[in-house]
């Protein structure tokens, strides 16, 4: 990257497309859960392909980012905490601002498809849920 405002606009846009990925995740994730509520195998066959190609589309992404980090020198601690959703670094240009709040929401979007997955899983899979403690 030719300079610090550069990079950051890069890695900004691969967060926002991980966005959209994680949305489209969440998103076909309640239409799987009532897809095998109404015992419609067909959909959710189709929607888990679809759910495994947005997944595979953010870890595309997420390696992207990766490999934007590995040029940021100096900055590679506060741009991972700032992916974490954490300001342990005061945000200051509207790019570090706008990678923590994305990065906060794609947070909480994970972990609302986490649940609605584990409420699935266990209804699919009983005690041999992927969920189920050890």
């Amino acid at each position: 990257m030719e300079n610090r405002e550069e990079l950051l606009t890069e890695i900004l846009k691969r967060v926002q497309r991980n966005y959209v990925h994680m949305a489209e995740i969440e998103r076909i994730t309640k239409e799987l859960g009532d897809a095998l509520s109404r015992n419609d195998q067909e959909s959710a066959q189709l929607l888990i392909r679809m759910r495994q190609d947005e997944m595979e589309r953010t870890d595309e992404v997420k390696y992207e980012i990766h490999l934007l980090i590995q040029t940021s020198g100096d900055e590679r601690e506060k741009l991972l905490s700032w992916l974490k959703g954490e300001e342990k670094f005061p945000p200051e240009t509207f790019e570090e601002k706008k990678i923590v709040e994305l990065s906060g929401q794609l947070m909480q979007a994970v972990k609302r498809t986490i649940n609605v997955d584990k409420v699935i899983n266990s209804r699919v899979a009983g005690e041999k849920s992927y969920y189920q403690p050890a």
